[in-house]
């Protein structure tokens, strides 16, 4: 299997662009004691981490004039861009994912006997509104994708438009404002556009205390201001840390990075946070090595990732934020054994990553909520109750992979405070922050801190939401 990642803030978080790469699932000793669960074969069937019966035989319908291809199975859209020819392999590893998932559950006997048949919904990063048109022609639903120019999917024609067409989604990753705010969804993971979390900024810093300036290098997309953004406000509210600029590069990176080197150097940094791809932060972070740069990194999920290592000694005590379990940390967490173990037996050489995760943790959400709602309507799915039961669990960790959400339709949706760091160690990714059993384990691993969400005005960020939706 090969380790892939999102290029922004996963999201768990703040996801935009994923990139595949080679790599293999962690391999560390976990620590202390951990969770537990039965082998494989001694799990109950259709049973993923701790989320018990969701996968097996059933007389589920569907709603005939939402179902799509066929009312006999579930036809489900995935979003993705493996296509792009810029960036090939682009959210590969939600597809990968996705199908393993899909294989996994309909050997159980399905979504209450619907069988998963996935749609390929890859936009190739620039076809977008092909990629909707053939969602919402051919789909009941879209589950566990993510699109870097998801703005695209409202193109405000019929047959083609998020909305117009009525389509739904419980998405692996959320991208622009437009789509993180638009309603027709719910994420398992909630990134909306009015709010942030300051958790893993306090605690790096209190962790660093001899640290006390930032700057900020992103990538130059329209898309990625936001996160900018975002990140100048998180910084602004801490004390005692003072942001020494921001800058930024083409999206295609840079033959030379050391302009960009010498500007963190001159403006007296000792902390750098980067928003962009790993490949370019590793070109980044050997240029710096180069200038004698002494100072430390603060990233996003997206930077867990074997590209990162690939700086070899520049990226040792690099500092990445976490929502999801690290895959080093495996033999701990039985849902993520698991999702290691269904990716390897049903797309064996295929991406696993924290986006991977994300998008599992997305069909388990949706499975789930389709069970509520055969149980709530004689055995119909209809897509408005797929919504209505999804956004009414408040408290998800999809199964054990990742730290508490709270998913929720657009208008009510907020950013989990609960995070850990890993850090770059002897050339591999190992916890920093909390340390399991301590006092800021808050749960299962990580830190919690209530105060930490900085709130955005909703009129800043504007979500697609169409009023005649529900949810």
């Amino acid at each position: 299997m090969r380790r892939s990642t999102l290029i922004v803030g996963c999201a768990l978080t703040v996801a935009l662009l994923a990139a595949a790469c080679g790599a293999s699932e962690g391999t560390a000793e976990p620590e202390g004691n951990g969770s537990t669960e039965p082998p494989a074969e001694e799990r109950a069937e259709g049973s993923f981490g701790d989320l018990e019966g969701l996968c097996g035989d059933g007389d589920y319908t569907i709603a005939a004039d939402e179902a799509g291809r066929s009312t006999d199975a579930l036809h489900i859209a995935v979003a993705n861009d493996r296509g792009a020819q810029i960036r090939p392999g682009l959210n590969k590893v939600l597809y990968d994912a996705s199908v393993a998932f899909a294989e996994w559950c309909n050997e159980q006997g399905g979504v209450g006997g619907l069988p998963i048949e996935i749609i390929d919904m890859d936009a190739k990063l620039f076809e977008v509104e092909a990629a909707m048109s053939t969602a919402c022609r051919d789909a009941f639903a879209m589950v566990g994708g993510g699109l870097a120019q998801d703005s695209l999917l409202f193109s405000g024609r019929a047959g083609s438009d998020f909305h117009e067409c009525g389509m739904i989604d419980i998405p692996g990753f959320s991208a622009s404002p437009e789509k993180a705010g638009a309603n027709g969804q719910v994420q398992p993971v909630p990134n909306p556009g009015t709010s942030t979390s300051t958790t893993w900024f306090q605690d790096y810093f209190e962790l660093h205390p001899d640290r006390d300036s930032w700057y900020l290098l992103w990538t130059e997309l329209p898309s990625l201001t936001t996160i900018r953004d975002w990140y100048i406000e998180a910084i602004s509210t801490l004390d005692g840390v003072e942001d020494v600029g921001n800058s930024s590069h083409p999206p295609a990176g840079v033959t030379d990075w050391t302009p960009y080197a010498l500007q963190v150097v001159e403006r007296g940094a000792d902390t750098l946070g980067y928003v962009g791809e790993p490949e370019n932060l590793a070109g980044i972070m050997t240029a710096l090595q180069q200038q004698g740069y002494e100072g430390g990194y603060l990233l996003e999920v997206n930077m867990y990732d074997e590209k990162l290592l690939a700086a070899g000694p520049a990226a040792e005590g690099a500092v990445v934020r976490m929502t999801f379990h690290p895959l080093e940390e495996a033999d701990r967490w039985p849902a993520v054994q698991q999702y290691l173990e269904i990716n390897e037996r049903y797309v064996p050489g295929g991406d696993v990553g924290a986006l991977g995760m994300q998008s599992t943790s997305a069909w388990l959400l949706f499975v789930t909520a389709a069970n509520a709602c055969a149980a709530r309507d004689d055995g119909e799915l209809t897509r408005t109750c797929i919504l209505e039961e999804a956004a009414a669990i408040d408290e998800w960790t999809g199964g054990g992979l990742h730290a508490p959400q709270d998913p929720a339709g657009a208008a009510d949706a907020q950013v989990s405070p609960c995070m850990m760091l890993v850090v770059v160690r002897d050339g591999a990714f190992e916890r920093l922050h909390p340390e399991i059993g301590s006092e800021d384990d808050d749960v299962d691993g990580f830190h919690c801190r209530e105060d930490s969400v900085v709130h955005v005005d909703p009129a800043e960020q504007p979500g697609k939401v169409d009023p005649d939706r529900p949810i």
